[in-house]
């Protein structure tokens, strides 16, 4: 699987982000680091398993049977399908990658 550049950039970022929030608070630990990244992997994850769900096409039907009930004129529309397509990938990337740092800083702190 080829990772683009924008997730490890994403990555990076909300790793570089939750370090420089934990030093400000004073409580830079392994253990807070793997919270505070599983907390942004949560956000990529929900938004990232919500686009993959419309892109397999499961509210077609009943997207189609809205719009024939409420129908006025006869529009073409975009299917919830074609939606998310093309952009689960770029939100569910980075939660790999930040639940797996997530995973290695719990691993860590409890060594």
């Amino acid at each position: 699987m080829h990772l683009r550049k924008s997730t490890w950039v994403i990555s990076l970022s909300c790793l570089l982000v939750s370090i420089i929030w934990l030093v400000f608070k004073h409580q830079l630990t392994f253990t807070s680091l793997s919270d505070v990244l599983f907390l942004f992997t949560l956000f990529f994850l929900i938004i990232g398993s919500l686009l993959w769900v419309f892109a397999s096409g499961s509210f077609d039907f009943f997207q189609y049977s809205m719009k024939k009930a409420f129908k006025k004129a006869d529009d073409e529309y975009l299917k919830l399908s074609a939606i998310g397509k093309s952009s689960y990938r770029f939100w569910l990337e980075p939660a790999v990658i930040l639940l797996c740092l997530s995973l290695i800083f719990l691993a860590c702190s409890t060594l």
